[in-house]
């Protein structure tokens, strides 16, 4: 009798473990059939992926991965799966072509801080706020005539580089540095260069470097998100300190501006000629009926992400 108790008690043993690893080869096998594969990459060590062989060159080890892997290669770090792209046409293809599926990505921590959760036109998900704001800022806030409208700032600030570049003729100089500079005064041109509070603009530009410096910080939490709330590296905590530091210097910006139109008459305020910044682009969309979703917060979000891509390149 118990050993017929034991027989039974093993055989259903067997059937359950049958009956999983089947179900289990179903998931596996269903699963691959219907997604597609993804790109190939280096192996990765468990827990912490790829971490501890990349290098403090990133762009060269990418391009050199890119030589043995091909232009879109894939491998993990920490939890996170990361997929690089090193291909001029296939970076086109990502975020033009398939810009409703490449807007679906998981945030960083400092990015996550810096656009209010994600709801900005450059990190946020594929939905209706994405969509308004996606559509007020490539298709109305940079067309070419408005993009025509504040070529002066570019024009006088390339002069500007060209001056200092002869007042330096015979000595050593840093194209780099110089390039940098030039980009990051023709950037802040564009967006308030008709303001006349020069110490809102420097400040502006002071407060987006450092944002810049931030984003730019490896941190575990990223990898990690288990880690996020233990904020180990502080980013999150400077973060939060630079974007309540740009609110603070946006607003200020925004309502002088809003002040300033007030005390102009309507001809007046449109007649900007060829000087108009991106401040008074957003203000005059702003006044239009089929744009009135752009309220004062969206305008901040859109001053920031401009500023924060004011030297992003210069990080790496």
């Amino acid at each position: 009798m118990i050993n017929s108790n034991k027989d039974e008690f093993t055989l259903s043993i067997l059937v359950t473990s049958a009956a999983v690893m089947l179900a289990v080869l179903w998931y596996k096998f269903t699963n691959s059939s219907t997604k597609p594969p993804l790109p190939p990459g280096p192996r990765s060590l468990p827990i912490v992926g790829y971490l501890p062989f990349l290098g403090p060159n990133l762009h060269t080890q990418f391009t050199n991965m890119a030589h043995k892997y091909g232009p879109i290669f894939k491998f993990h770090l920490g939890s996170k799966l990361h997929v690089i792209i090193n291909s001029l046409e296939l970076a086109k293809a990502v975020v033009r072509d398939h810009d409703e599926i490449f807007a679906n990505r998981s945030l960083t921590v400092a990015a996550s801080v810096i656009t209010y959760g994600g709801q900005d036109f450059v990190w946020s998900d594929n939905n209706s706020n994405w969509h308004n704001l996606r559509r007020i800022f490539v298709h109305e806030a940079i067309n070419n005539k408005n993009l025509e409208a504040c070529s002066y700032f570019r024009r006088d600030e390339i002069r500007n580089t060209i001056k200092n570049v002869f007042s330096k003729i015979g000595t050593p100089i840093d194209i780099s540095d110089i390039a940098f500079v030039t980009q990051t005064n023709v950037i802040t041109s564009l967006i308030c260069g008709n303001t006349s509070d020069s110490h809102l603009g420097s400040e502006l530009q002071m407060v987006a470097w450092n944002i810049v410096e931030i984003y730019g910080r490896p941190d575990l939490s990223d990898f990690f998100p288990i880690l996020a709330r233990f904020d180990l590296q502080r980013v999150e905590r400077d973060m939060k300190k630079q974007l309540h530091r740009l609110d603070r210097i946006i607003e200020t910006m925004i309502q002088n501006r809003i002040k300033a139109n007030s005390e102009m008459s309507h001809e007046e305020v449109g007649d900007h000629g060829m000087m108009k910044d991106f401040l008074q682009i957003l203000l005059d969309l702003r006044n239009q009926e089929d744009v009135n979703s752009l309220n004062i917060t969206n305008m901040r979000k859109a001053f920031l992400q401009v500023n924060v891509r004011i030297g992003y390149k210069r990080t790496y």
